[in-house]
């Protein structure tokens, strides 16, 4: 069984389809999107229709958090709050109903899909959290594996005798050992901040106990033009060149 695992698309509609070519090939059972499916992207509602469309499970991501309780906002930074509000203009109204009605987790067998930070936070940052805070995770849950977003960087945690290893993830697949924890922080599909500008998802081949990142090529140039149509800030546009 392969789960494709996908995180903060946020809205660019040609690195969704990319990877959704790429999943075709994959021959994934399961896809999960990790939330921020829209906000800093051009185009939300296409990204919204096209997830349901095709079935996709999704979770709550900070940015549709900020839709369902503009208190969320507060978090953003000015840019971001400007977003925010210029996104939700772009949604129709089936889709911030769908957007505010996300589970802020799913659980499947030992696996455990959050957007922040386990077990149900939306603006934690893995990035953020002490190797303690790690080890007491791991001590007092039940999960096996961990998948999370937000950052838009690829990392994977374990521990080992209450040590916490963190690593970043390339193109190689790796195995994941039976009866081990792990966190896996999926990067980004649309606005990856790892120096890497391809998009990127995760495919969990659940029953072999590997882990692949893939890295999928797309028109990074069409977003940016899009991006720059609509006057949204100049760093979303550049965070792909």
């Amino acid at each position: 069984m392969k789960i494709a695992v996908l995180s903060d698309i946020h809205g660019n509609l040609e690195a969704l389809e990319a990877v959704i070519s790429d999943l075709k090939m994959q021959g994934a059972d399961r896809v999960i999107c990790l939330g921020d499916n829209i906000g800093y992207g051009p185009d939300p509602e296409e990204v919204v229709q096209l997830i349901q469309n095709l079935g996709y499970e999704s979770i709550l991501g900070n940015h549709e958090f900020a839709l369902m309780d503009q208190r969320g906002r507060r978090w953003f930074n000015f840019q971001a709050t400007e977003n925010s509000i210029e996104t939700e203009k772009l949604l129709s109204t089936e889709s911030r109903k769908y957007c505010c009605t996300l589970p802020s987790f799913l659980e499947i067998g030992n696996a455990h899909f959050v957007h922040g930070y386990p077990p149900v936070s939306v603006f934690r940052y893995l990035n953020r959290q002490s190797d303690e805070k790690i080890v007491s995770l791991f001590k007092k849950t039940s999960a096996d594996i961990y998948f999370l977003g937000h950052t838009h960087t690829l990392q994977l945690v374990t521990c080992r005798d209450q040590v916490v290893y963190r690593r970043s993830l390339g193109q190689e697949k790796n195995i994941l050992q039976p009866g081990s924890k792990y966190i896996v922080n999926g990067g980004s599909v649309g606005q990856p901040r790892d120096g890497d500008n391809r998009a990127k998802y995760l495919l969990w081949d659940y029953r072999n106990c590997e882990l692949e990142v893939r890295f999928i090529d797309y028109d990074r140039g069409l977003t940016m033009k899009k991006i720059r149509e609509r006057c949204f800030p100049e760093i979303y546009a550049m965070r792909l060149r």
